[in-house]
């Protein structure tokens, strides 16, 4: 199944490692997977179906794996939530572009992923600053 292909790799990706090197492995994975298998990427991204108990149990369990990796930037419950939303949606949007082919200027894609996920992680770190 490939959900469970996704999960696997990002949890792969997370061993041995925590805060931002953790979620910026797990993105990196989450891109590389898409680059790897866009069309079983295609197939399964969708909010998952509660009549494939499968599909829900491995959704459930990457949730899970991005909520703990998340613990070091001290969020809410909900805030957590977000973030695992924003992350999501940052790695989908990345990916569905460079699928797409709309990363055409001469900047590698791979440190243009860094770069938004450290801005992305600064914002989770600045959330109790204000």
């Amino acid at each position: 199944m490939s959900a469970q292909q996704l999960r696997r790799a990002l949890t792969e990706a997370s061993v041995g490692r925590s805060g931002d090197e953790a979620i910026q492995e797990v993105a990196a994975a989450y891109i590389g997977f898409v680059r790897k298998h866009p069309g079983l990427y295609e197939a399964f991204f969708h909010a998952p179906d509660r009549q494939e108990p499968q599909l829900v149990m491995e959704s459930a369990a990457a949730l899970d794996l991005l909520l703990r990796l998340l613990q070091p930037y001290s969020l809410s419950e909900a805030e957590a939530l977000h973030a695992v939303r924003g992350l999501r949606s940052l790695c989908h949007g990345f990916a569905s572009i460079g699928e797409k082919g709309g990363f055409g200027m001469n900047f590698d894609p791979d440190e243009s992923l860094q770069l938004t996920v450290t801005a992305f992680l600064d914002g989770l770190r600045h959330l109790h600053k204000a």
